[in-house]
């Protein structure tokens, strides 16, 4: 499958399909949609799904240049992000990983975060708050009322 996006063309190739059928397939597709890449400055490729070789992504770039389509820069291969996790036991939850602008952990007991809480992430919880990590967005902790709760930040 290829999509456009401003940067270039994003290419999501099955992990089953080989080389010469990607080729093929690019090359169909470009019969009707080449024309719009030929005239502009050079673009990106990102490869996605399938683990290509350096010369499988060559052979689909020089696909590419055969219709007119040029390329700026060396194709990357897109890292899937790993997930973050939440792991609770009986006496808190573990949170690995930042938290980005807008999101938010509200946690009934008290939580340990190893990462950053980035500006605009909130955390909220009825226990204690603390950051293996910087502290930038917001932390609440006794949200409901307990006392004697604490937010520690190693930043």
């Amino acid at each position: 499958m290829m999509k456009g996006n401003k940067a270039g063309i994003r290419l999501i190739i099955s992990p089953d399909a080989t080389i010469s059928q990607v080729v093929t397939c690019l090359s169909d597709k470009l019969q009707t949609t080449g024309r719009y890449y030929a005239n502009i400055k050079p673009i990106t490729v990102t490869f996605e799904g399938k683990d290509l070789t350096e010369d499988e992504k060559q052979q689909i770039i020089d696909t590419l240049n055969d219709k007119g389509i040029r390329i700026g820069r060396r194709p990357r291969s897109i890292e899937k992000p790993k997930k973050k996790s939440i792991y609770s036991d009986k006496n808190g939850l573990f949170y690995i990983g930042n938290l980005k602008n807008g999101q938010s952990i509200q946690a009934a007991a008290s939580i340990v975060i190893v990462g950053d809480v980035e500006s605009g992430a909130s955390v909220e919880s009825e226990g204690n708050i603390i950051i293996i990590g910087a502290l930038h967005g917001a932390a609440t902790s006794g949200c409901k009322g307990k006392p004697d709760t604490f937010v520690y930040s190693l930043k």
